[in-house]
């Protein structure tokens, strides 16, 4: 069923214009009768059907009722019968060119919950801020389009850009940590668990990581760091692991950044799905 997101809240007629209006008639080719799936920004969502067409303006009514769309994703945890939260944060350093639209397309589609654009030492592309502010505006287009392509229920939210330090400084109250015990790593179950995929990293493994995390009694919330073209300097991946991040290998194959992102992000919905 055709999915769209709308900017007023759901209510028994519903009024679609402008952009929203375009996109059914035009790229959905949507018809009198058609029923879709309707999510405002609310978190609210309904099957409405469409009733009336003129140029700009659809009009339709609410066929089902209206629900609140659990905004994170729930996971059952292998040790019990109980349901945990699961949220994934992918944090990239700017790729050059327009690569970040192809890692915001397939993020949404794999169900990222926020996208955040990082300046690093090495980073290439630095857009200044008018610049900025269409890039953010052009990756909350293709966030939307995809999420209403791939049937989300939520669309990920798309941070500003930020400096590497400067982010990093801002979560460090969320983050948690592992610990070694006994020959392994055990996360201290608290706060946020921040990976940061590194070249230079050679006996710990991404998925190492998340069994042992999949193992911790926690709501799963999980920050995907991925460098630039070049990688993390030295005194960045230290600046990283001070922080409470752990780096880990995606194997003995150098990726190209924004595949490494897409790698990591699939690997994750592996392990907790």
């Amino acid at each position: 069923m055709k999915r769209i997101f709308l900017e007023d809240a759901i209510s028994e007629n519903v009024t679609i214009t402008g952009k929203n209006a375009h996109h059914l008639a035009y790229s959905l080719r949507a018809k009198k009768g058609d029923k879709i799936v309707a999510v405002d920004k609310l978190g609210m969502t309904a099957v409405i059907e469409l009733v009336d067409f003129d140029k700009e303006t659809i009009r339709a009514k609410c066929v089902s009722e209206i629900e609140k769309v659990n905004p994170v994703e729930m996971i059952k945890s292998d040790s019990e019968e109980k349901m945990i939260k699961k949220h994934i944060t992918l944090a990239e350093c700017l790729p050059k060119q327009n690569k970040f639209d192809t890692v915001v397309e397939k993020a949404t589609e794999l169900g990222v919950d926020k996208i955040v654009p990082l300046i690093s030492d090495r980073t290439i592309a630095r857009p200044g801020s008018l610049r900025a502010q269409n890039k953010l505006e052009r990756w909350g287009r293709i966030a939307k389009e995809t999420a209403e392509q791939s049937a989300r229920d939520t669309l990920p939210e798309i941070g500003a850009i930020r400096e590497l330090s400067d982010w990093l400084k801002e979560i460090s109250h969320t983050l948690g940590y592992f610990h070694n015990v006994d020959k392994s790593k055990k996360f201290d179950g608290k706060g946020e668990l921040l990976i940061f995929c590194y070249e230079n990293e050679t006996e710990v493994t991404l998925q190492k990581i998340l069994q042992e995390y999949k193992n911790c009694d926690c709501d799963k919330n999980i920050i995907l760091l991925i460098g630039p073209e070049g990688g993390f300097t030295d005194h960045e991946a230290r600046e990283i692991k001070s922080y409470g991040g752990v780096s880990v290998s995606l194997g003995k194959r150098i990726l190209k950044t924004d595949t490494a992102a897409l790698s990591a992000i699939a690997a994750v919905q592996y392990e907790f799905a």
